[in-house]
């Protein structure tokens, strides 16, 4: 379903389904990323949803929980981010230890052009996640996650830029259908 027009980064509340007919193989990326050979099979057969809550905290700050949930049996994943961009350790259950941070920030913020392209007319704001894989020395996972129109329907997308010190590059769209 389309996403309303009502949905921003400022409001991501809902249930959004990754359309697989539409989104990009991401099977590179996460081999990349420090994936399991299995994991990343029964992944690329799975349909995740996305669970997100979206609120702001006593201080203003933007807090954003977000429950991944694969089809095919795989436990769901939880991310909790703090869109301040600051700096936050942990141990990923999918990528083992990272360092995040996350931000809603303008498009001319952002300092790659494959980061840039493709977001819906008039987008001014994005919302940018960047993850430092600290057992992959050198992998940053890069996300940005706005809205594109596609055959006159919007959708919520997430571009996803992996790079690593070599210079490899990995590019991946991941989009989503509204659910509720």
């Amino acid at each position: 379903m389309a996403a309303p027009a009502s949905k921003t980064v400022q409001d991501l509340n809902g249930s959004w389904a990754v359309n697989n007919d539409l989104s990009e193989s991401s099977v590179e990326i996460l081999k990349v990323q420090g994936v399991n050979w299995l994991t990343r099979k029964v992944i690329a057969m799975a349909n995740v949803t996305l669970t997100i809550n979206q609120r702001k905290d006593e201080n203003g700050n933007i807090l954003l929980d977000i429950e991944n949930k694969p089809s095919g049996g795989l436990p769901a994943t939880q991310e909790k981010r703090v869109l301040n961009w600051k700096p936050i350790e942990l141990n990923h259950g999918l990528f083992g230890n990272i360092r995040g941070r996350s931000r809603i920030c303008k498009l001319t913020d952002l300092d790659d052009d494959y980061l840039h392209q493709g977001w819906e007319d008039g987008t001014e704001e994005v919302m940018h996640f960047r993850t430092e894989h600290l057992e992959s020395k050198g992998v940053v996972t890069q996300q940005v996650v706005g809205f594109i129109v596609l055959n006159g329907t919007r959708y919520h997308t997430r571009r996803v830029l992996v790079t690593k010190d070599d210079g490899e590059r990995l590019e991946a769209k991941l989009v989503y259908d509204y659910q509720c």
